[in-house]
């Protein structure tokens, strides 16, 4: 199962590399970032066991805490969520 990261610009004092290496680390072994394009971070969960709701939750908070803007969405099964939300 796929998660899309959308957002307009990156938090202040972040480079694209450095946020693709925390949310691999946020992941862990559940899965890793895979790609995207301009304003897209594609992250691919590898265990299909795991619920993708822990995932979801994982990655809001990490970009809550990395303080990406209020209109950065997580988009899941078609959904997309607001951060903030």
């Amino acid at each position: 199962m796929e998660i899309y990261i959308h957002y307009h610009e990156l938090p202040q004092d972040k480079e694209l590399a450095d946020i693709v290496g925390e949310l691999n680390d946020v992941l862990e072994e559940g899965g890793r970032v895979c790609g995207g394009e301009q304003g897209r971070i594609d992250l691919d969960l590898e265990d299909e066991k795991v619920n993708p709701k822990f995932a979801q939750i994982a990655v809001k908070a990490y970009l809550q805490r990395a303080a990406f803007a209020p209109t950065t969405k997580i988009e899941i099964g078609g959904m997309e969520i607001g951060i903030y939300e």
